[in-house]
Order: C-alpha cells, then sequence, then structure tokens
C-alpha cells in the first residue's frame, strides 16, 4: 500500500535587510565636490573606515579626508553634527585622532 501525504512546503521566511548601494569612493569624492556637500563625504568616510577596522569604533586621521579634499574643519563639523544627532561617539583625546564609534549600524 502507498500512501502518499500532500504537503505544502513550509514558507521561508526572509530576513528584513536594509537598503544598501555600493558606490567608487572617487565617485563619492567628486559628486561631494561638484555639489559642495564635504561634509557628506565624511559621512561615507565613517562607514568605510569602520568596515576597514571591522569593528564600529575607530580612529579617523585628518590625512585620510585630505586625501579626498576634506579639510579639518569640515571633518570636526561633520563630527559635531553627527555626535549631536546621535549617530555617533567620539572620543577626543587632546593633540591626538579622534576615536569615532558608529550608533546603531548593522552590516
Amino acid at each position: 500500500m502507498d500512501v502518499r501525504i500532500n504537503r505544502q512546503p513550509t514558507p521561508v521566511k526572509r530576513k528584513k535587510v536594509d537598503a544598501f548601494v555600493r558606490v567608487p569612493l572617487w565617485w563619492i569624492a567628486a559628486a561631494t565636490k561638484a555639489t559642495k556637500t564635504r561634509k557628506a563625504l565624511v559621512c561615507v568616510e565613517l562607514l568605510y573606515a569602520s568596515w576597514k577596522a571591522k569593528s564600529s569604533t575607530f580612529s579617523l586621521p585628518n590625512g585620510r579626508l585630505k586625501k579626498l579634499g576634506v579639510s579639518r574643519e569640515a571633518k570636526r563639523r561633520a563630527l559635531r553634527d553627527l555626535e549631536r544627532a546621535g549617530l555617533i561617539t567620539v572620543e577626543r583625546p587632546t593633540r591626538k585622532t579622534p576615536i569615532v564609534s558608529l550608533i546603531a549600524v548593522s552590516g
């Protein structure tokens, strides 16, 4: 006797994923220069630095941003604004590179 049970396949629950974009850093640098929004480049550099460090806490030296055309003053303003918005925390050791921690960024 051949007994077959007709079962419906169990639906696969998909994990909800945030939208993600992969963009070359040179393109972002050119776009922020063209639109005069250097602080936006700091935001992208923060995400890149976090990925590169494989940590949400990392140092952010001026030289890295200077190569992309961002002044230390623009960096300072961007970090201040992002910190006020609750997106990052910044440790500012005297006369040393700031240590940035991203808040609630999942990857």
